[in-house]
């Protein structure tokens, strides 16, 4: 083997690990960002599980609301009725 063979083989080496190295530099640089976008994704769908067990719960208590108006003889809340005050507000507004 000459010596410019050794050489050229020396420098393809260099070459190749520079080019492993880039390439590892490359995607160790766009971790934070695909950290950040799962973060992000996590975020809004557990703000949408929660929204629709908020949006069940309040349709729960609208329907419970409407019960009781309706067994104490109360216009549905739709009408607008303020016929209850809570025992609170009437301390208050007295």
């Amino acid at each position: 083997m000459s010596p410019s063979t050794g050489l050229r083989e020396s420098t393809q080496e260099r070459i190749l690990q520079n080019r492993e190295l880039s390439a590892l530099y490359k995607f160790v640089r766009g971790m934070p960002a695909l950290t950040v976008v799962a973060y992000w994704q996590q975020l809004l769908a557990n703000v949408q599980t929660k929204r629709l067990w908020l949006d069940e719960e309040r349709r729960k208590l609208d329907f419970d609301e409407e019960a009781a108006r309706e067994r104490l003889g109360c216009r549905p809340r739709s009408e607008g009725s303020s016929d209850l005050v809570s025992g609170a507000k009437r301390r208050r507004q007295v």
